[in-house]
């Protein structure tokens, strides 16, 4: 339903801010699992298991009342949220995604940390690693901002074509006063909205 309400900069913006979020997501994972994988399995499975209860309570109904294709679903997307997020509840999604990338940020750090000070000798690549991970949550996280600042469905991009024109002739009338009655400038800010 989001997709096909998304303008195409908002949908850009979206892909490239999954790619990074995963991509941060992905490094800190593995250069944990290069000291000691028990423990990133242990990190990863508490994930998995606090995103399985919040998709077991999140009121969703995908598969029209058929119990185990909706669990199967449940299960599925319980995996992904470890990687990246997903909005699998209608309504407004920005809380949900400041604890998911809060949580997820915090572990990245915990296991980008973890291996830092468990490594016996540091490798020429080691800054450049650990900025990686940091330099793409927190680029993923501004452009996330931005994307629900302008972009998300339930806003108009600010530099949509569609709304220059309609934007133009409101501060034209507004400044010099060229509007009628307070009922038809109320009308004509309904229809151009």
């Amino acid at each position: 339903a989001v997709v096909s309400t998304q303008s195409t900069g908002g949908y850009i913006l979206l892909v490239l801010i999954k790619c990074l979020m995963c991509l941060a997501r992905i490094v800190a994972i593995l250069l944990a699992i290069t000291i000691s994988g028990y423990v990133v399995l242990g990190v990863l499975a508490v994930h998995w298991l606090s995103c399985l209860i919040y998709v077991a309570f999140a009121r969703t109904h995908f598969y029209g009342g058929l119990v185990w294709n909706e669990w199967f679903f449940k299960l599925v997307t319980s995996i992904t949220l470890i990687l990246v997020f997903i909005n699998i509840v209608e309504g407004k999604s920005r809380v949900r995604w400041g604890i998911y990338h809060g949580y997820t940020g915090l572990q990245n750090l915990g296991m980008v940390l973890f291996w830092y000070f468990k490594m016996p000798n540091h490798p020429w690549y080691t800054n450049a690693l650990i900025g990686l991970v940091v330099g793409s949550t927190l680029l993923g996280s501004l452009l996330s901002l931005l994307y629900y600042w302008f972009y998300h469905p339930s806003k108009t991009p600010v530099m949509h074509l569609s709304r220059i024109r309609p934007t133009l002739e409101r501060l034209k009338e507004k400044h010099l006063g060229q509007s009628g009655t307070r009922s038809e400038r109320t009308e004509m800010h309904v229809t151009t909205i």
